[in-house]
């Protein structure tokens, strides 16, 4: 474990992120904010199995029926207001 200044890790940040990335525990002290603890964030396992991510994969794979577009029947506007008897 080593303490570091500010002013020192400005320095020689290079070196304390790579032996943060191994393992060691690297602390940055500073006056006015305290002591922080440089630490590797993890990969996340999913992310390196996600596929390429390409513009109109999906195109023509997903279609809506044409009725969708249509205007509404007589009945359909009657049971939507409430008006049609069940």
């Amino acid at each position: 474990m080593e303490d570091v200044t500010v002013a020192e890790a400005k320095e020689k940040l290079e070196d304390l992120i790579s032996r943060a990335a191994h393992g060691e525990d690297v602390r940055i002290t500073d006056s006015r904010f305290g002591t922080v603890r440089l630490l590797p964030v993890p990969a996340h396992p999913d992310l390196e199995q996600l596929p390429e991510r390409r513009p109109g994969r999906w195109k023509g794979r997903l279609t809506v029926p044409a009725r969708l577009f249509e205007p509404l029947t007589e009945a359909e506007l009657k049971w939507l207001s409430g008006e049609a008897s069940t």
